[in-house]
C-alpha cells in the first residue's frame, strides 16, 4: 500500500466511525422532537409516560450516542457544555439529594468520622475534593469543619456529588453554635 493512501484510508475509517447510523439519528430526532413539542419535562420520573403508558423517551443507548457526539465536538466545547449542564444540576434552585451520599453523611455524623466529599464548585464547574468533620446536618445543609479551608463551613447537601467515609474520628467543639451558620 502506498503511504499517501494509508493516511486517506485512516481518515475515511475515522469518518465512518463518526457517522451516525439511522437508528442513532432516529433516537436523536425522537428526543429533540419530544422536547420541542413540550412533552418532555422530567424523563427520570415514572409519570413521564405518554397516553399509551410508555416512556416518551427511551434512554437505552443514549450514553454511547452522547459519547459519539461528544467525540465530534472540539474538546473545549464539550467540556464547557458539561460544566454548563452541571451548573444547572447543582444550582441552588435544584435541591435533588443523592440518597447514597446522604446515607454516608448521616453515618459520618452519627459516628463522628471524617467524610471525604466531592463538593461541586459553581465557578469552576467541577467537584472539589474536601475532607470534612460534620458538626450539624439537616436535609439541606451540613455544617462542618473543612480540612481544606481550615474553617467551619456550610455545605449545601444537594451539591455534594460524592462521599466516602474515612476512619479518622473527631469531636464537636463544646463552643460550636449552629445558629452562627444557619
Amino acid at each position: 500500500m502506498h503511504l499517501s493512501n494509508m493516511g486517506t484510508e485512516r481518515h475515511n475509517h475515522c469518518r465512518d466511525e463518526m457517522e451516525l447510523s439511522q437508528k442513532e439519528l432516529k433516537k436523536i430526532y425522537h428526543v429533540l422532537k419530544t422536547y420541542d413539542e413540550g412533552l418532555l419535562i422530567n424523563p427520570s420520573e415514572p409519570w413521564e409516560n405518554d397516553y399509551y403508558d410508555e416512556p416518551l423517551v427511551d434512554k437505552t443507548g443514549l450514553k454511547p450516542l452522547l459519547k459519539k457526539i461528544e467525540s465530534l465536538l472540539p474538546k473545549e466545547e464539550a467540556n464547557n457544555a458539561k460544566k454548563d449542564i452541571l451548573r444547572r444540576r447543582y444550582d441552588s434552585f435544584n435541591n435533588q439529594i443523592d440518597e447514597a451520599v446522604y446515607r454516608k453523611i448521616e453515618k459520618a455524623f452519627n459516628g463522628l468520622t471524617t467524610l471525604q466529599i466531592g463538593y461541586f464548585d459553581m465557578e469552576s464547574g467541577e467537584a472539589i475534593k474536601r475532607d470534612i468533620d460534620i458538626y450539624y446536618k439537616n436535609s439541606k445543609y451540613a455544617i462542618a469543619y473543612c480540612h481544606l479551608r481550615k474553617a467551619i463551613r456550610k455545605f449545601r447537601v444537594s451539591r455534594i456529588v460524592s462521599a466516602k467515609n474515612i476512619s479518622s474520628t473527631y469531636k464537636i467543639p463544646n463552643d460550636f453554635d449552629k445558629k452562627k451558620y444557619l
